[in-house]
């Protein structure tokens, strides 16, 4: 070997282990960096006239595991699907009360059956009718405010939808675009370690939004699609469009057209279906609450106002009542109707004739809503058929979600109670994706990201490496400096 090939050996030596080392400091100052790879440069040996030519740098990879990446997407979209769901569902819950709270719809509706009960023994005391009408009108605002609740709910839904869908539009043209330029370098041969980096997070905020698969494509780009094959992005960015409704009320739907569905392009997609257009991520349980469980939970809540106003506008039970009379708890003030079911708990109120602020009077609570003159002040009768009422077992409509027969309180109690575990299994399954999230999590960083105990490991080789290669140039320069002066 002549000296100057030598020479270009150790030069080429000292080349690969600065660049190694300016790659080792990036990657440390880096570790705590989110979506931030590892990289790593890579060389190969050179070879001119079959002769070592010396170390040749290829380039700079970053670190990937596909597996331990689509694991961790596949936990951080169920985490997040969860997620929402819960933040929903507590709502809900917190709606209705905790079973025995003093504010719980169960124990409002307990406390009219017990002042009825109460004022059975002294019909005659203003002191009980009055508390008959408070706890009354308590129960009926509480029907109300459970009620605007669901509303709010839905419509927050609803605007988590339009969230979602600028996230997604945003994120894939942000995609877009980092793919073109990531496409410009790779032609050109230049690292494109940190703009792989930056759409790494782009896509990680869509797959959390709506699960995605995706594939490489020529030059280093990527294309994106939903798990039920929807293409999100091949080339260009689709564009998901979706309307928000600003104010939501019970009988709202997407079927009637009163609530705006999802489509990409100007194609309408199905949300929620598995194996088809959208499923799982926060969307598609945001279309879920609005469209399904908010509704269901509204439908058994107007089925449980029906039920309280069905009992005490019976005319067998208020014989003061006369067919299409409305009785003690009224729609909106009217006679109640099955075919108005839809949003009943909303409007269920207190008959206006029992309430001195509304131009009524106490002592129809015991001689019957529909009296015209006040009968005995001792007499409990109509009393003791209102309580009679409240405690009957009936058999449970259709919309209550119950085949069973029970008193009023009784279903009060078990949609209350059955809401209330919806809502704690809910937190039990946010609770297990969030631990199986973070181990995946954990398990992508051993795999691709910094180790800095590694780099510094690596550091010290590259010292040793850059160190020879020195010595080799300056034991060279001696010998060169040595021909020189013979």
């Amino acid at each position: 070997m002549s000296i100057s090939s030598a020479m270009n050996n150790a030069y080429s030596g000292l080349s690969a282990m600065s660049r190694s080392a300016e790659t080792v400091s990036n990657n440390v100052s880096n570790a705590l960096t989110e979506g931030y790879s590892s990289q790593q440069v890579e060389y190969t040996a050179t070879a001119l006239g079959g002769q070592s030519g010396g170390v040749q740098i290829e380039g700079i990879t970053r670190s990937e595991d596909v597996l331990a990446t689509r694991l961790r997407r596949t936990a951080a979209a169920d985490f997040s699907n969860t997620s929402t769901r819960s933040e929903a569902l507590a709502r809900l819950a917190d709606a209705m009360g905790e079973p025995g709270d003093s504010g719980a719809l169960a124990v409002r509706y307990a406390a009219v059956e017990d002042a009825l009960s109460m004022a059975i023994s002294a019909p005659d005391s203003v002191a009980l009718q009055q508390s008959i009408l408070l706890s009354a009108k308590s129960l009926t605002t509480t029907f109300n405010q459970i009620s605007a609740e669901v509303n709010r709910v839905r419509t927050d839904a609803d605007a988590g939808i339009a969230k979602d869908v600028d996230t997604v539009n945003t994120a894939l043209k942000q995609v877009e675009s980092l793919n073109a330029k990531i496409r410009m370098l790779s032609m050109s041969g230049r690292n494109a370690s940190v703009l792989e980096d930056q759409r790494q997070i782009a896509v990680d905020r869509i797959n959390e939004i709506i699960p995605i698969r995706q594939t490489k494509t020529d030059n280093g780009e990527i294309a994106i699609f939903s798990q039920g094959g929807e293409v999100l992005l091949n080339g260009s960015a689709r564009t998901l469009e979706f309307t928000q409704t600003y104010f939501i009320v019970p009988g709202m739907t997407l079927a009637s057209g009163a609530l705006s569905g999802l489509s990409i392009n100007g194609k309408p997609i199905d949300v929620g279906d598995a194996g088809q257009g959208v499923e799982g991520g926060s969307l598609s349980t945001n279309f879920l609450v609005r469209d399904s469980t908010a509704p269901e939970f509204q439908t058994q809540l107007d089925a449980l106002a029906a039920d309280l106003i069905e009992r005490m506008q019976n005319p067998s039970v208020d014989l003061t009542l006369l067919v299409g009379d409305a009785g003690l708890f009224t729609d909106a003030g009217g006679f109640y109707s099955s075919i108005n079911s839809i949003g009943i708990s909303s409007r269920i109120s207190v008959n206006a004739s029992a309430d001195p602020e509304n131009g009524g009077e106490l002592w129809r609570l015991r001689d019957g809503v529909g009296a015209i003159t006040q009968g005995t002040v001792g007499e409990s009768a109509q009393l003791i058929r209102f309580v009679n009422a409240l405690d009957e077992d009936k058999p449970a409509s259709a919309n209550m979600g119950l085949s069973i027969s029970m008193s009023g309180v009784g279903f009060a109690e078990e949609i209350t109670s059955f809401w209330a575990l919806e809502s704690s299994k809910a937190d039990e399954e946010v609770a297990y994706k969030q631990n199986v999230y973070s181990l995946l999590r954990s398990e992508e960083l051993n795999a691709v990201g910094v180790d800095t105990d590694k780099e510094m490991q690596a550091l010290l080789i590259i010292e040793q490496a850059y160190a020879a290669n020195a010595r080799v140039i300056s034991v060279l320069d001696g010998l060169m400096q040595k021909l020189l002066e013979m």
